[in-house]
């Protein structure tokens, strides 16, 4: 217990929460300042190709700052999390249900929500 065989890569997702007041602006941004490859509106986020990366753009009633959230990646998700807990690095799953998926949240020390997957 403790040691973990595979890696932990970053995976294809980038998301920002945005608070509500900022969104549309920061949308806009997105698509028309910066005119990054738009993939659509999907899962009640807006979509964009970022490099080899897919950044999710989320609307949050409730933030009143933006906030960025991070992938890794596993090769199993159940070995990583006994890796983290030897590791001092606790579960966060609290910020975000999702259903029908073995994945899992954590932070880094600093706050930064991070999604782990398989």
């Amino acid at each position: 217990m403790g040691h973990l065989e595979g890696k932990i890569t970053g995976s294809g997702n980038i998301a920002i929460k945005i608070p509500k007041y900022k969104y549309d602006d920061t949308v806009h941004f997105y698509k028309k300042t910066l005119k990054l490859p738009y993939l659509g509106f999907m899962s009640d986020s807006h979509a964009f190709q970022f490099g080899e990366m897919t950044l999710w753009l989320d609307c949050m009633d409730n933030y009143s700052q933006q906030d960025v959230w991070l992938e890794l990646k596993v090769d199993d998700v159940t070995e990583a999390a006994e890796y983290f807990e030897t590791h001092g690095v606790s579960r966060r799953d609290e910020v975000e249900v999702r259903e029908n998926s073995d994945g899992y949240w954590i932070s880094d020390p600093a706050g930064t929500i991070l999604r782990v997957n398989s």
